[in-house]
């Protein structure tokens, strides 16, 4: 089931716009470039918003499997199912029950949200990769014989978490720091040498290829500094919901994120009120370590997310694999009160229930790729296709992204603004004027794609102004397509 749910359906939708135009569109114009290491989106621009492992599974998935969206998110289905197996396998190292570890993967797989993430491209479900494997690491380094193993393991699989999203990696690193605290472990789990030999790992798995850019790119230091730590976690200039008020988009990833499985926690709700709401419950707690880490793991990571400046629903993600055990633990309880295995009429609803929810699941795939949506890039390029030239030209987009249709065969598209203050990007993003200036004086054959009932009177009125010429074509969904018409005689420029 877990393969059905990754890669049916998997290519039927086209690029959308705006994450997967983003990542899609650099790994297109890296692999043209013949770079790994410096992404760029577009011709000229440094995209340096995220580290380069998604770019890698791009590129490795479309040159094991050819130019089609299957490839591209091939990978992602890859880390959707290891996730899910990794959550299995800590379920069975807190409890050592086989039916929880095997409800734990189940509900982690067919929960809404995760299955969401793994088909749309972004870093977050390779971040929930990693994260869930240093989980499983630490825990084996706290109760294994063979510490040190595993503290080398987890330093490693922190550093590619943070390969695959930069600080982000760190944040359930918060839950395991509370974890040692409560149980009193903390300085004698890092005194020891080990520790700095797991810091050289950690910095040269995670750390290496910020430190390269930082050499080879003027600027990359500190645009790190302030996109990748100050902007995500104190500022509000990225305007990502800032303020303990825009915590609030968390509640409904947790309500409706985690359905169908989440129905057990209204209807156990007597159950709950004996745990969470009782003193003694809380007392015992840090003598039960898998109950005490699940907290931990969970309510540490939210709060950390909660504090932070920037907040997305996809930042959540993490913490699935951690509600996805504890859900497992309390449906277990359910339907399996006792060692013996319950009767075959029993698990019948349910398993026709879960059947169908997946089924559900997959078949939305399918009803994606008929969605009509201004994102889609599969559709836009099919409606610009006709009015491009053969010969070269450039696409320049107005304060309204459409990367991905690199992937579909656009020779060149760059991005402008006609705002006095565009969203941050490490490559300043050009005026648009600037821009056309620069085209006419290279003679190039140049477009402007506008979407918006008020952006495009608001350029036309720019071009008209600087007393430039163009010809306008309607399309769909609010769009408008401006073939600029350069007269070099004119100074107006």
């Amino acid at each position: 089931m877990l393969i059905c749910l990754a890669f049916l359906f998997q290519g039927s939708r086209g690029i959308w716009q705006p994450d997967e135009g983003y990542y899609v569109g650099t790994t297109v114009t890296m692999m043209e470039k013949q770079t790994l290491f410096i992404p760029y989106l577009g011709e000229d621009e440094i995209f340096l918003d995220k580290p380069p492992m998604i770019y890698w599974c791009i590129i490795a998935g479309l040159k094991l499997f050819g130019h089609s969206e299957v490839a591209v998110r091939f990978f992602h289905g890859i880390s959707f199912i290891l996730t899910a197996i990794l959550t299995g396998l800590i379920a069975w190292e807190f409890f050592k029950d086989k039916p929880t570890a095997l409800l734990a993967m189940l509900i982690y797989s067919t929960m809404v949200v995760p299955f969401i993430a793994a088909n749309f491209v972004t870093p977050d479900t390779l971040l929930t990769l990693w994260t869930t494997m240093a989980i499983l690491f630490f825990w084996k380094s706290v109760t294994s014989d063979h510490r040190k193993l595993w503290q080398m393991l987890l330093c490693m699989a922190i550093g590619l978490g943070f390969l695959a999203k930069g600080p982000a990696a760190l944040i359930p690193c918060g839950g395991m720091l509370a974890f040692l605290t409560v149980r009193k472990q903390l300085i004698k789990y890092f005194k020891t040498y080990w520790s700095i030999i797991g810091l050289g790992l950690f910095i040269i798995v995670g750390l290496g290829w910020y430190f390269w850019v930082c050499i080879k790119i003027s600027g990359a230091f500190s645009y790190f500094l302030d996109s990748h730590l100050w902007g995500r976690l104190i500022s509000e200039k990225y305007k990502r919901n800032p303020g303990l008020s825009g915590a609030l988009i968390y509640l409904p990833v947790l309500v409706f994120g985690t359905l169908p499985w989440s129905i057990i926690w209204i209807e156990k709700r007597t159950l709950l009120g004996k745990t969470l709401f009782v003193k003694n419950w809380w007392k015992t707690l840090a003598d039960r370590s898998a109950a005490l880490f699940l907290f931990c793991w969970f309510f540490i990571t939210l709060l950390i997310l909660c504090l932070a400046s920037s907040k997305l629903g996809l930042y959540l993600l993490p913490v699935f694999p951690a509600i996805a055990i504890a859900t497992a633990k309390i449906w277990r309880e359910k339907f399996f009160s006792t060692d013996n295995l319950p009767h075959i009429k029993t698990l019948f609803r349910p398993a026709v229930l879960c059947f169908v929810w997946a089924v559900l699941l997959v078949f939305s795939k399918l009803a994606l790729a008929y969605y009509p949506t201004a994102d889609d890039m599969k559709v836009l390029w099919a409606h610009l296709r006709p009015q491009l030239p053969q010969a070269d030209y450039e696409i320049c987009t107005i304060d309204k992204r459409v990367d991905g249709l690199l992937f579909y065969g656009a020779k060149e598209v760059e991005h402008l603004t006609a705002k006095s203050n565009p969203y941050p990007t490490f490559s300043k993003t050009e005026y648009i004027l600037h821009e056309t200036k620069e085209m006419a004086k290279e003679k190039e054959v140049g477009f402007l794609l506008i979407q918006g009932e008020d952006r495009i009177p608001n350029v036309c009125n720019i071009l008209k102004n600087a007393g430039i010429d163009f010809h306008i074509v309607n399309l769909p969904y609010h769009r408008a397509l401006l073939a600029l018409k350069f007269d070099t005689s004119k100074r107006t420029l």
